[in-house]
């Protein structure tokens, strides 16, 4: 079957055991919910075959965050498998991008990538984590990562050596490309 391109729902269950009973095929998913969200239950959409707990519930230790939007599910941070098949990817609005291939979602909107650029530090200033952008912009941390890689590919703005930090690009700086986001 190889690897699932898309994350898809079977429900939301009390237990771990329901969850899995519900699962026949990779990237397929359910909640389990007891008072609140306790965690996503996936079969591993490398198509291994094991079961992929994803914690949601902060005071079980180290959580993910979910974001739903228009019934379609986004999971923050990614998905790294140290044992297993050791698959590494993201889920993002159900589609799942896999980090060890080369996938990039980094389908942004003009209109994300002006608001982000608004509230950029000046390029002598100090860089902002993407995080924090989201943070205060309510919005989906994925969503302005790629748009924040996408004004630097445009010369809009420079990251830190990781690619995590960004600020204006100086207006020195040549565009690299001649596109204007705001136009």
């Amino acid at each position: 079957m190889g690897r699932a391109r898309v994350a898809l729902s079977r429900g939301t269950v009390k237990r771990h055991s329901e969850a899995v009973g519900l699962l026949t095929g990779p990237g397929e998913y359910a909640f389990v919910k007891r008072g609140v969200l306790r965690s996503i239950v996936m079969r591993c959409p490398d198509d291994c075959g094991e079961i992929v707990t994803i914690n949601l519930d902060r005071r079980s230790g180290p959580a993910w965050r979910i974001y739903q939007r228009n019934g379609h599910l986004t999971v923050y941070p990614s998905v790294w498998r140290s044992t297993g098949c050791r698959s590494h990817f993201i889920i993002s609005q159900d589609n799942v991008f896999w980090c060890d291939s080369g996938d990039a979602y980094e389908e942004s909107t003009k209109e994300l990538m002006a608001q982000i650029f608004a509230i950029l530090p000046a390029h002598n200033a100090l860089p902002r984590h993407y995080e924090d952008i989201a943070s205060e912009m309510e919005a989906i941390p994925w969503e302005v990562l790629w748009a924040c890689n996408s004004l630097e590919r445009m010369g809009r703005a420079v990251s830190s050596d990781k690619g995590t930090m960004f600020r204006r690009a100086s207006s020195r700086v040549p565009k690299r490309r001649t596109l204007d986001i705001f136009g």
